[in-house]
């Protein structure tokens, strides 16, 4: 189980699953947004997809989990950012998107190539989305 902390206007909850160590929440929800920190190809057991593919599809369950926290979902995302360590993996990458966004009105996409994640890390997803 996760947590939920109120400060001012905004909630920030942590989700299960996400390390309770880490210095940062899973997402905040400040009036009717909710933002992410950026979420990786792992399952619940702290286990990295075996291929590209499978991270990403991981990454979108992780950020799915963390915008329902904030009364959010994939239907409801404005902006995404994707960070990916091989940009040639790009068709990869759209291929799973197509599958779990709203493309009748595609949220906003930034997709950057990095030089490294730590581990064998191959993707990191944020966004930012409205309530219901």
């Amino acid at each position: 189980m996760g947590y939920k902390m109120t400060q001012g206007v905004c909630e920030y909850f942590k989700v299960a699953g996400q390390d309770p160590t880490a210095p940062y929440s899973s997402a905040a929800q400040c009036n009717n947004l909710v933002w992410t920190c950026g979420q990786l190809g792992i399952d619940a057991d702290g286990m990295l997809g075996e291929s590209f593919a499978q991270q990403v599809d991981l990454a979108f369950d992780n950020l799915e989990t963390a915008l329902k926290a904030g009364g959010a979902d994939l239907s409801t995302i404005i902006k995404i950012s994707a960070f990916v360590l091989d940009i040639n993996q790009l068709d990869a990458f759209n291929e799973v998107y197509k599958k779990r966004i709203n493309l009748e009105n595609p949220p906003v996409r930034t997709t950057v190539q990095i030089a490294a994640f730590q581990k064998d890390i191959l993707i990191e997803i944020d966004a930012v989305a409205y309530t219901k």
